[in-house]
């Protein structure tokens, strides 16, 4: 299952590889702010922008005043600004789709529009979220989020909790390193990349097929889901808390979550959908947001935010580059394991032919041991009866003698009484 899923990622992002500037479509049209979107394009700033594979494209209402980043990216054509919304433009141009935490929901014709695109095939949906910590509302991000989830029917959550870690972090708990884990499959993602800020996140979450809400890091998870990847975590000792919940009627408790549980949760997870398109759900933003995960160096903490992005979008275009090398060797490894357990497949399959013929003779061995017994038992009649008849034909040569000697002594008898009487005549 595993290995054809590792097919599926690479066959839908290889789809895109041949455009050399992929179109992404970055939403602010359901309120999303624009903090962080001009460093993705700008080269000088940031020497792993996004410019040599990527065409930005800014999705804004019809009537939206632009801001002075988003000024700054139209002016220097570093972006191209689009008016309207998911279900007035046309999505089939784009092949990646990104949501910074918007607090707007989406319309019905929206959902709509952005269903049939997705079920098109090797796309890639990226829906960012936040924690329910009130300085930027309270769940509204979770919720469009996990609407869009839903609605594309998907099993991944935005849980309505909050995750700190007290160890791995930028000088506070509630400033979360992220820790980039990706499975081998996706291993690439984490090219030159291991942290990343997650400011105030929210925490990943799946629904099993009971309509449970579970960690996505539980091995419920993968009990239920083969398709479902955990690309970033915290530390174990990743907390839980809950900043709004329902008894102050300002928010909602979390699903899979508690306030004090303490482990390795999810912060960032993919699911690949049946028809190769890829939904991520996050519980920070790479655009907008208090401090973006895009964050070089945050509290003087260096990160590896810039590099992150770029690995993720690489993939997610289908234009390697820099990656080509792990992408061979996550093939290959597929392709291993894929013949190990084909290897595995054929040698329980041996065994199980072994066993039925251990079994098949050790069911003759009984049989052959019943009849041995068999045999012995009526070998021993047999020598009983032997001795039988050998006493019985002693028995008859001694009754033969008797008679032979009787016979022969009545004939002397009468010889002799013979003899008698001839002499008194």
């Amino acid at each position: 299952m595993k290995s054809k899923l590792v097919v599926v990622l690479l066959a839908a992002a290889l789809a895109a590889a041949q455009q050399l500037y992929v179109p992404v479509l970055v939403d602010v049209a359901h309120g999303e702010a624009t903090k962080g979107l001009d460093f993705w394009v700008n080269s000088t700033a940031n020497p792993l922008a996004i410019t040599d594979f990527a065409m930005l494209y800014v999705l804004v209402p019809p009537d939206a005043k632009l801001d002075p980043t988003l000024s700054k990216l139209n002016a220097t054509k570093m972006a191209t600004i689009i008016r309207g919304d998911f279900s007035t433009i046309d999505l089939s141009k784009f092949n990646v789709i990104i949501l910074g935490q918007p607090p707007k929901p989406l319309s019905e014709a929206e959902l709509a529009a952005l269903k049939k695109w997705f079920e098109s095939g090797g796309k890639v949906l990226w829906c960012a979220a936040d924690s329910d910590y009130p300085a930027q509302g309270s769940e509204e991000s979770q919720a469009v989020c996990n609407d869009i989830a839903e609605y594309l029917g998907a099993h991944i959550r935005v849980d309505y909790v909050s995750v700190e870690d007290p160890q791995y972090n930028a000088r506070a708990g509630y400033r979360v390193i992220g820790v980039v884990d990706p499975p081998p499959q996706l291993a690439f993602l984490g090219f030159l990349a291991q942290r990343v800020l997650f400011h105030g996140p929210g925490v990943i979450a799946v629904v099993l097929p009971d309509g449970r809400w579970v960690p996505a890091t539980s091995p419920e998870t993968q009990k239920a889901y083969g398709n479902i990847y955990v690309i970033a975590r915290t530390t174990e000792r990743g907390t839980i808390v809950e900043h709004r919940t329902s008894a102050d009627g300002k928010g909602r408790d979390g699903k899979a979550h508690k306030a004090g549980d303490r482990g390795v949760f999810a912060l960032m997870a993919a699911e690949i959908m049946p028809s190769g398109s890829v939904l991520i759900l996050s519980g920070e933003t790479p655009y907008g947001g208090y401090e973006p995960m895009t964050a070089p160096i945050y509290y003087r903490v260096q990160l590896d935010g810039p590099r992150f992005l770029r690995n993720l979008l690489l993939w997610a275009t289908g234009n390697y580059r820099e990656l080509t090398t792990m992408v061979y060797q996550v093939r290959q490894m597929a392709q291993i394991t894929s013949d190990v357990s084909s290897l595995k497949n054929t040698a329980a399959a041996l065994q199980n032919e072994v066993s039925a013929v251990k079994n098949a003779v050790s069911q003759v061995s009984t049989k052959v041991d019943a009849v041995g017994g068999q045999v012995a038992a009526l070998s021993q009649k047999i020598d009983q009866l032997a001795q039988q008849l050998n006493a019985a034909v002693a028995e008859a040569n001694n009754a033969k003698t008797t008679a032979f000697v009787g016979t022969a002594l009545a004939l002397i008898f009468a010889i002799v009484a013979a003899a008698l009487a001839l002499r008194r005549k």
